[in-house]
């Protein structure tokens, strides 16, 4: 950590750019102390890392005091440079002790307060919601921010994206969005058009934002400011088709069975109508084709149906365990649902008279890999 008092009275901040030699006089001549538990510390100024003060071993704390890395007090420094020129006033780790919490940074903000956290390290669900509810119960807004070293790029526009990732996720922005800083190129990466496509492999599209180039706004703006990776999407699906899927979940291995029953249609070639791009399908803990899947046989089950009837037929489907959505307190699969009939209604695959949705023509999959790879040319070209 970067702030301490020096001999148990005011705050020292070391980001306020001390030169190493005054450090090391300071050392001989001071001691420092943690400002939450009074505990004296160790004020370390070396090659590899930033100097910054440490517990010293055994020191009990109620605020979390695991080592830092490099890489996170490289990062935390540059932040904090960073919204000091952006006319913040950032307040480098102080402790909020009614919820016993100390975040890296926090700002004010018109008239709210920000609490930024720079997040390098592994973090469960249990601590993310226990120090995200901790924020919001004094009314401070969090935004946490990504660990550079923390992107997984697979092939073009598709991250390995685990639980760990998603937990972070923006959620007042449809399709959410990532937010990562790296020290190393001193540069924001932002994740938006999160659509995933397997449980670990979603598309997006990424932002490179140097820091010297980056704007507060940039980091809470709600629009995205990059397109939908449409030619990715479609390249993955070809490459899904062409190759054996090595590892299928328990829902996906539910839904091939379905399909293979009805259709007789190995997983490959499963039609495009089980793959479309919708903003709102990350909601859903699942490959695309699974819930996808089920909503194609509601359709081809019906002669006709109603939007409300759809979204009814899934929202069954998630409270009988069948489907997941992906955060708790999720209350619907509403919006995923809507965007996923318009899509279709859009593409001409079902037609709508007042109310009602129908097949625009024949249902049956398209058995030959030729016109399956035609038919994705239809759906998802630019």
């Amino acid at each position: 950590m970067f702030s301490a008092m020096i001999d148990q009275e005011e705050i020292i901040c070391l980001a306020d750019g001390y030169k190493t030699e005054d450090l090391k006089r300071l050392r001989k001549r001071h001691a420092f102390y943690c400002p939450v538990c009074r505990c004296e510390l160790d004020l370390k100024v070396g090659a590899v890392k930033l100097p910054h003060f440490a517990h010293k071993p055994g020191a009990a704390c109620p605020v979390q005091h695991e080592p830092e890395s490099s890489y996170h007090l490289k990062g935390k420094r540059l932040l904090y440079e960073w919204l000091g020129r952006q006319g913040f006033r950032p307040v480098l780790e102080p402790y909020l002790q009614e919820i016993r919490q100390r975040p890296d940074l926090l700002l004010e903000y018109g008239t709210r307060q920000v609490a930024v956290e720079f997040q390098c390290a592994n973090l469960d669900a249990a601590a993310y919601r226990k120090r995200t509810d901790g924020f919001l119960k004094l009314g401070i807004e969090p935004l946490w921010i990504l660990g550079g070293n923390r992107v997984r790029r697979l092939t073009g526009s598709f991250f390995q994206l685990s639980g760990f990732h998603w937990q972070f996720a923006q959620k007042r922005d449809k399709p959410p969005k990532l937010l990562f800083f790296c020290p190393e190129q001193k540069a924001f990466i932002i994740l938006e058009h999160l659509i995933p496509f397997q449980t670990n492999k979603t598309s997006a599209s990424l932002r490179f934002l140097p820091l010297a180039e980056a704007g507060w706004h940039d980091l809470t703006a709600w629009e995205n400011c990059s397109p939908l990776q449409l030619k990715g999407w479609k390249e993955n699906i070809r490459s899904f088709r062409m190759s054996t899927v090595r590892f299928l979940s328990k829902e996906a291995k539910q839904m091939a069975a379905l399909f293979y029953e009805k259709y007789r249609l190995p997983l490959p070639f499963f039609p495009s109508e089980v793959f479309l791009p919708v903003p709102s399908g990350y909601i859903f803990a699942h490959p695309v084709y699974v819930w996808q899947g089920y909503l194609f046989l509601f359709i081809t089950k019906h002669d006709t149906f109603r939007l409300r009837s759809a979204v009814h037929y899934m929202d069954w489907l998630v409270k009988g365990k069948r489907l997941k959505l992906r955060w708790s307190g999720q209350q619907t699969a509403a919006d995923a649902v809507c965007e996923y009939i318009c899509f279709l209604h859009k593409k001409g695959f079902l037609e709508r008279k007042e109310e009602f949705y129908y097949s625009a023509g024949p249902v049956a999959p398209e058995p030959r890999l030729e016109a399956l790879l035609k038919r994705d040319e239809h759906y998802f070209s630019e």
